[in-house]
């Protein structure tokens, strides 16, 4: 088990054949308001140290040091809302998109996967002592595409996937696309649906399509009596009435209104900035080409339909047996 002090929060990881390296800052769990944990790290100075786990000890972290809830999501959907709005809810941490887990996670994987489950467990350890109580992990978008493996690191854990419409999630993923979408060696590469043609042919409308299908397909193969589907329509409603009770988190009328409150201000805002919030649904589908509805209709629908027919049946079963 780790011997972590105070506020050293993991800002990097690094798997090496002699064990786990984690690069540990001193910032404190307050501080974590940025819509995004390496925001929150590049803003502020503070002193860094390293620890080593040796391979052997990977993955021994002490009981009860999981999340209380993860959250998948298939980019542009309103995920950011989600764990922004969270934080609301004291003295809950909530760790979004850290930088460490794309480490550990990155095809192609150097350790085997049950090493790298055991080191995402480490991880988890190390963000329990910082967060010195319950915390909910928020993963980059392409980690959806592996959320086998981190459901496996956390069995116990919880998890949503939050959806968007993927004819809107598809125009703002080409107007804006992540850094990682077209990596040739990046989270992509190893994924079964993207090996079947020659990424070189195919195009940029039918690329964005199959990779929300891929996260689709990722997610249907996880137990749907752990997850629950949160759709951008529902927001942010969806947060205290489905997202906190899913996750075991107490929702009190002050915090509620907190959160409503801060849904009008756009998430990802700079800390102390406020700028109004404007729903960008219409525009987006307006926004969108023939060949983008065409790509989505053929490769990212359904996965998405099949998906929600799963936790529609789990549902049925659900109240079958109540």
């Amino acid at each position: 088990m780790l011997e972590i002090p105070g506020n050293w929060l993991p800002a990097r990881a690094a798997l090496r054949p002699e064990g786990l390296y984690l690069a540990l800052r001193d910032v404190g769990r307050e501080e974590l308001k940025d819509a995004f944990m390496q925001e929150t790290i590049l803003r502020l100075p503070a002193s860094e140290t390293i620890v080593h786990i040796a391979r052997e000890d990977v993955g021994k972290a002490a009981p009860g040091t999981a999340p209380a809830g993860l959250i998948f999501h298939v980019a542009r959907c309103g995920s950011t809302l989600i764990s922004q709005l969270l934080k609301k809810r004291e003295p809950l941490v909530v760790y979004a998109e850290p930088l460490p887990v794309n480490e550990i996670l990155l095809p192609p994987h150097k350790w085997p996967r049950r090493e790298v489950v055991c080191a995402l467990r480490t991880l988890g350890d190390a963000l329990a002592r910082h967060a010195r109580g319950p915390y909910v992990l928020k993963l980059s978008s392409w980690n959806t595409l592996f959320c086998d493996i981190l459901t496996e690191a956390f069995p116990d854990s919880p998890w949503i996937l939050s959806l968007r419409d993927p004819v809107e999630v598809g125009v703002s993923m080409l107007n804006q696309p992540p850094g990682w979408l077209w990596e040739a060696n990046g989270p992509v590469s190893e994924i079964a649906s993207f090996a079947e043609t020659d990424r070189a042919s195919r195009s940029p409308e039918e690329h964005v399509a199959r990779l929300y299908g891929a996260m689709c397909d990722a997610a249907a193969r996880l137990d749907p009596r752990r997850g629950r589907l949160v759709h951008y329509e529902d927001l942010p409603a969806a947060v205290w009435e489905t997202v906190a009770p899913h996750f075991s988190l107490s929702i009190d009328e002050r915090q509620r209104q907190r959160m409503a409150d801060a849904a009008r201000s756009h998430s990802k805002a700079p800390p102390g900035k406020i700028v109004a919030f404007t729903r960008d649904d219409a525009t987006k589908q307006a926004a969108a080409s023939s060949a983008l509805r065409q790509a989505v209709e053929s490769f990212a629908r359904p996965p998405l339909e099949h998906l929600r027919g799963i936790h529609l049946d789990r549902q049925g079963a659900k109240a079958t047996h109540a």
